[in-house]
């Protein structure tokens, strides 16, 4: 076997290593360098300076690596939200803080909503339900909200010094691919220590509803109830006890 003389690239002192070696190593200033053979001329031989490489390997690297995670989030967010991976029951709720709320000046009755406050707490509501619902699809169905959503009706719960504003919405969910296919779901939304003057104090919004499949494979479904008297029964009444409860 062939014993090669060299100088280290790096301090100048001798350096020897077998013709057939992958990497050599200084005894002066013990860097380690890579064996290559010049491609012109296979007799002489090339010392790479192991640590130089890795940034060059890097370089390429890391660019790859971003677009790996990339593609990842974005397959996800396509395709992963369309598949029944969330939750079975959804609870969205931001808690109002009380220091912000005058308790003398809450809301009692809904007779007290007036007409101008009536329509904006309906745009918030089915605000929170579009946020939570509109466009439900996989690969056989396309569901989306089909005209309006309306409010069946509202109801304020009201002891001292606390109210609940509840709001059952509706709406008609139909298939794209399959036009026939149409679902009703009903979703309840609820706020919390409204005043007289509820403009100010709709921040609070809160929604809890479960799964409600709109295919009979189970393969596509959005987050409210089949019927009124369910929305009802885990909304209204579910607050009720204890609290003075009108309509409108």
């Amino acid at each position: 076997m062939k014993l090669i003389e060299k100088k280290c690239p790096n301090c100048g002192a001798s350096l020897s290593f077998n013709e057939n070696d992958k990497s050599c190593a200084c005894q002066y200033c013990k860097r380690t360098f890579e064996i290559e053979r010049d491609t012109d001329n296979l007799d002489k031989f090339i010392l790479v300076y192991d640590a130089m490489r890795k940034p060059f390997k890097m370089f390429f690297l890391i660019p790859a690596i971003f677009i790996f995670v990339v593609a990842i989030i974005i397959f996800a967010v396509i395709f992963g939200s369309f598949k029944k991976t969330k939750p079975d029951n959804l609870s969205i709720y931001e808690k109002f803080h009380d220091e912000f709320v005058d308790k003398e000046n809450l809301l009692t009755d809904a007779s007290e909503i007036s007409n101008t406050d009536m329509d904006l707490i309906d745009s918030f509501a089915k605000a929170e339900m579009s946020q939570v619902a509109e466009g439900v699809i996989d690969g056989n169905h396309s569901f989306s909200i089909d005209g309006d959503i309306n409010r069946e009706k509202l109801y304020v719960l009201y002891t001292e010094k606390h109210n609940y504003v509840i709001l059952i919405l509706k709406a008609t969910y139909k298939d794209f691919f399959h036009q026939e296919d149409r679902k009703i779901v009903y979703f309840p939304v609820i706020y919390e220590n409204i005043e007289k003057n509820v403009v100010s104090s709709l921040g609070n919004a809160k929604a809890e509803a479960p799964q409600y499949f709109l295919t009979d494979d189970q393969s596509t479904f959005v987050y409210g109830y089949a019927s009124y008297d369910e929305a009802y029964e885990n909304s209204v009444a579910r607050y009720a006890e204890g609290y003075k409860v009108t309509e409108r």
